[in-house]
């Protein structure tokens, strides 16, 4: 049935109806008052065109309402078919950004000259959600060089850590943000009076939240000491390098006894998002 009522032959079937009623026609014209048969077969063409036609012309128009939407499938599917591709190919780009940006980086960070400072690249690949500001794994060990309490970085020398615990092959790292253990000998950078110590703030930290630190110890006669400056390891630590970079002073008051003031710390790096770090292998020159 559905290979009789295809497009083609309905219409050559419908041609079929229309030439015979052109023959009709041509006969009828050469006389003014047709015969009763001639009446007869009139009428009989134009009851079976009436009831041919319409149902010809719906089944032709079905079958081209199908090919049609068969079209639109065919062609969703490519379309789907090619967002598919590239959404895969964004995803990829994006991959290959963030690695170039990292490379950047890396590269950007072996060019700086800093004197005694040898960096052993790391992974970061674990983090547990119950110690987010508190401690991180790296795929680096002693068979790297790690050492326990090496100081940890970012590419633009934004400090992270410390090592506080190694194997052979991976190394356990003490955040800046950990209050309990934590204590970092610090100078900001705008007055040579501007010394203190940094650790984790006081205040709740939750994980979407950025981390912050608190510089507390600082003279009282460290006036020039002010909000956006800058804040980096001093040179009488007997771990972390001279220079690291910590962070920026967001705010700053007395203690509440009046013999020092406490400065708000906002880390240089993003504590929230670490992929790539470095270990620093520092030649001790002397504390």
């Amino acid at each position: 049935m559905t290979r009789f009522f295809t497009s083609k032959r309905l219409m050559v079937l419908l041609a079929s109806f229309i030439l015979l009623a052109a023959l009709v026609g041509v006969t009828l014209r050469e006389r003014e008052n047709p015969t009763w048969p001639e009446k007869m077969l009139i009428d009989a063409f134009g009851w079976v065109q009436g009831v041919v036609y319409a149902p010809v012309q719906q089944v032709a128009g079905f079958f081209e309402d199908m090919q049609h939407i068969k079209q639109l499938y065919e062609e969703n599917a490519k379309l789907k078919s090619n967002l598919n591709d590239y959404s895969s190919m964004r995803v990829r780009i994006q991959g290959l950004e963030q690695e170039n940006k990292r490379l950047k980086e890396d590269l950007g960070l072996k060019d700086l000259n800093i004197k005694d400072l040898q960096l052993i690249s790391a992974n970061v690949i674990g983090r547990s959600p119950s110690t987010w500001n508190s401690e991180i794994t790296l795929d680096v060990g002693t068979n790297d060089g790690v050492q326990k309490n090496m100081a940890v970085v970012t590419a633009n020398r934004g400090l992270v850590g410390r090592v506080y615990e190694v194997t052979p092959y991976h190394a356990k790292v003490l955040l800046i943000t950990d209050k309990g253990k934590m204590g970092i000998s610090a100078k900001v950078t705008s007055d040579e009076l501007g010394y203190g110590i940094i650790s984790g703030a006081s205040v709740d930290v939750s994980q979407s939240s950025k981390p912050m630190l608190e510089m507390t110890g600082i003279k009282l006669g460290a006036d020039k000491v002010k909000v956006g400056d800058s804040v980096v390891t001093s040179n009488v630590s007997d771990i972390f390098p001279a220079g690291l970079i910590i962070g920026t002073i967001t705010s700053i008051e007395n203690d509440k006894l009046g013999l020092t003031k406490i400065a708000q710390v906002e880390p240089a790096a993003n504590l929230n998002n670490m992929d790539f770090l470095y270990v620093v292998n520092q030649a001790k020159t002397g504390q």
